[in-house]
């Protein structure tokens, strides 16, 4: 293997960008693999190098503009579009480079694909994003509304401040995490965090994020794609989102034939082998799911830039891995368009609290209306234990509520044993009718299987800030006391609820650190504001929507 190490190359404002080559050995040229990233081109990414180039790639690893040693100013994302198509006419231009360039990455080294794509250039050949976010409002800065606390937070710390990453093993999280101002969290830092101002004051789907959301960029992708996601990512709802857009709009029937799926039990870091791989949250998946995510893609990779066929090309373009089952699952698209949505209706006397309450779901919505109180202080919030979480907080991934299930600020509802087994595939949603006397609040739920043991452990979750019902672009008041609808996305999923399981929902307004505690007023994020304790009423029966939304599929 041979390194051409720091190469310069302009962008198209004069700005000279960082790039580290990896050649093998021999004249060339040689097809390449590109990626990108604010995390050090040389810490992040050289470790991959020799995968590629033992299969006879050239691997381009390229620090973003602002970072490390690229010139400039970094500005997370605004210039991905722009210094990606810059990126790609010099490494076409370079007589290693044989024309046939493919984009390869995980997390932010995924994210600056679609944008680098647009601009279709001749040497590009296909895109392979892992683990990305598309909508940057609500899917990262917040989830579905609900403020992301720790993700903005300790990524703006680490990456957002400057050229490199400041030292941070002074922060103790937890006071910071209920620190009350941007300037009390500055002074404990020790440096400033423009950036996660700018996150915190722009507190709707404005022009400031507009200008990053891959949306509109999705119809002018010409290319196939290797979309690669996670059951317990906390932001890879993007991913499904770019395969099917640009399987529904891509600008050549190439992309829209072209686009493929492939979902397995990991968080975010889905490059781990061996136990980590296997084994997340409290759960073992099995030698199954210890797959190399990166020979599967190098499949992909060989098939469009180097004509190679293993077979890929008759293959099913979607593959997940079947949780329950524990087994790989091929379907011809996503979501399976078999799948037919069972609704499982809330029902209670009026007291879902815990498993001692009466809360029940239940296949025939209830004739008789009812509702249960959700009492929410955002000086007491639920701790964070599970689910698709920011990937290095703990606890992640499937894990046992029953401690949760204590506490009075927690509804619970669960179904009769499961006659046999039921597979869900596809989109979790729940459809709730509120009525609160606070102007807005958070409604977090957690999907939950009930064992044999009686453990009741999280699979996925939602959340959601009421504010943004009507758009995500609007902040909305409720009007105190009135039955609202509300539509609460969970996730996708990939799951068998074992025959003799039950099925059940936790809904609670809070889940620290993850999102951070809703004050239950209109105030922006570390806005000054008296925080106010929210009595909310989760109403259902009589014809209001109240129901946990499962997509069933018949294998």
């Amino acid at each position: 293997m041979r390194a051409l190490v720091c190469q310069k190359y302009p962008s198209a404002d004069g700005i000279l960008l960082a790039a580290d080559v990896y050649l093998p050995e021999g004249p060339g040229p040689f097809p390449v693999i590109l990626t990108r990233t604010p995390y050090d081109r040389v810490g992040h990414l050289s470790g991959h190098s020799r995968h590629f180039v033992e299969r006879g790639y050239a691997y381009v690893a390229a620090d973003c503009r602002g970072r490390y040693e690229s010139d400039g100013h970094f500005t997370r994302m605004f210039d991905e579009a722009v210094d990606g198509q810059a990126t790609l006419d010099w490494v076409a231009d370079q007589k290693w480079c044989n024309g046939r360039i493919g984009m390869w990455g995980i997390s932010y080294g995924g994210a600056f694909q679609v944008p680098a794509a647009i601009g279709g250039h001749e040497a590009l050949r296909c895109i392979c994003p892992s683990v990305v976010c598309v909508r940057f409002f609500e899917n990262w800065s917040r989830y579905d509304g609900a403020f992301a606390l720790r993700n903005p937070l300790w990524w703006v710390m680490g990456h957002g401040t400057g050229r490199t990453t400041p030292p941070t093993h002074h922060v103790n999280w937890d006071e910071l995490y209920r620190m009350e101002s941007l300037d009390q969290i500055e002074q404990a830092v020790g440096f400033k965090l423009p950036l996660l101002r700018e996150i915190a004051a722009h507190d709707a789907n404005d022009a400031y994020w507009e200008q990053i959301n891959q949306w509109p960029m999705h119809p002018k992708v010409s290319v196939p794609g290797m979309h690669t996601a996670a059951w317990f990512d906390h932001v890879s709802s993007g991913q499904y989102e770019a395969y099917q857009r640009i399987r529904d709009l891509g600008s050549t029937d190439t992309a829209r034939n072209g686009q493929r799926l492939f979902v397995g039990p990991w968080g975010h870091l889905i490059l781990q082998t061996g136990n980590q791989h296997r084994r997340y949250g409290e759960w073992d998946f099995g030698e199954a799911a210890d797959v190399s995510v990166v020979d599967y893609h190098l499949r992909f990779l060989d098939l469009y830039l180097k004509d190679v066929d293993d077979g890929i090309s008759e293959e099913a373009p979607v593959r997940v891995f079947l949780m329950g089952e524990n087994r790989w699952l091929d379907l011809p698209d996503w979501p399976p368009p078999e799948a037919r949505i069972q609704k499982w209706h809330l029902d209670s006397q009026g007291n879902a609290h815990g498993p001692r309450g009466n809360g029940a779901l239940t296949l025939c919505e209830p004739a008789v209306s009812a509702s249960d109180e959700l009492v929410y202080d955002p000086a007491d919030p639920v701790p964070t234990c599970g689910g698709q979480i920011f990937w290095n907080m703990e606890p992640r991934g499937p894990r046992d509520q029953r401690h949760l299930l204590e506490r009075d600020d927690v509804l619970f509802y669960q179904s009769e044993p499961l006659g046999k087994p039921l597979t869900v595939i596809g989109d979790v949603s729940l459809d709730l009718t509120v009525a609160s006397d606070v102007d807005d609040t958070d409604i977090v739920a957690k999907l939950c299987v009930i064992e044999q043991d009686e453990s009741v452990t999280c699979i996925i979750l939602g959340s959601f800030r009421c504010r943004y019902r009507e758009g995500w672009d609007r902040r909305v008041p409720f009007e105190h006391g009135e039955p609202t609808p509300l539509r609460i996305r969970l996730s996708q999923l990939a799951y068998v609820f074992p025959a003799n399981s039950r099925i059940a929902l936790m809904v609670t307004s809070s889940d620290f650190p993850r999102i951070q505690p809703h004050t239950n007023t209109m105030a922006k994020p570390w806005e000054t504001a008296a925080a106010v304790v929210a009595h909310t009423q989760v109403m259902h029966g009589g014809g209001l929507s109240a129901s946990l939304n499962l997509p069933v599929v018949e294998l």
